[in-house]
């Protein structure tokens, strides 16, 4: 018994050092993008390049979050860092979003030939949290992978697995992750236009229009 709760309570400390790894290392990434941005502006600034890279980089970094699921990919920090540096958030936004979109097919793949998340074995809260995806999926499947591409969602894979097994078109499953990828790109590249310039001038830097 004592075992066991030793295991269990490594198990808990374990995900939750994790997180605070993944902010640590996401605000890091953020004050490094913007410190980069403030350094070299000067150089860029002239050329029309400088936006056309910063949507790239959205897109290829967020198609490559929406891709892995073991190996962490900083997405939101990227989009956020972004929005703070580029003339045009929403194309930040819109750039994340289809990205990150065609990344979850990997999910959809997985569910499509018949290996759902949400078929194997499991127990707890875990169990719970897969049942109650797959009977959102059986009445409003559309409108779930919206709502759940629309929000930070860590879950969102195991939604593009149940989309996979219950069949979905996969060009519907596009459109309706992409639109809620988009939404959830916006606000965050939002957040980074209003915030950036603050986080970067307490740390003594100075973004220039």
């Amino acid at each position: 018994m004592v075992e066991d709760i030793t295991q269990d309570g490594d198990e808990v400390k374990k995900p939750h050092k994790r997180g605070w790894y993944l902010i640590v290392l996401s605000v890091l990434l953020i004050v490094a993008i913007g410190a980069l941005a403030v350094v070299y502006r000067d150089e860029i600034s002239n050329t029309q390049q400088y936006d056309k890279y910063g949507y790239i980089v959205a897109f290829v970094v967020s198609f490559m979050a929406g891709a892995t699921v073991i190996v962490y990919v900083p997405g939101m920090p990227v989009v956020f860092a972004l929005g703070g540096i580029v003339h045009y958030p929403f194309l930040v936004g819109i750039a994340a979003g289809l990205g990150e979109a065609l990344g979850e097919f990997t999910g959809y793949l997985i569910g499509r030939g018949g290996e759902s998340y949400l078929n194997r074995p499991h127990s707890g809260r875990l169990q719970k949290i897969y049942s109650r995806i797959d009977g959102w999926m059986g009445k409003r499947g559309y409108l779930t992978v919206f709502l759940a591409s629309a929000v930070p969602n860590p879950f969102f894979d195991f939604f593009g697995a149940s989309a996979g097994a219950t069949r979905m078109t996969p060009w519907k499953f596009y459109l309706a992750c992409a639109a809620g990828k988009i939404v959830k790109g916006t606000y965050i590249a939002y957040l980074g236009y209003l915030g950036m310039g603050f986080i970067l001038e307490r740390l003594g830097y100075h973004l220039q229009p």
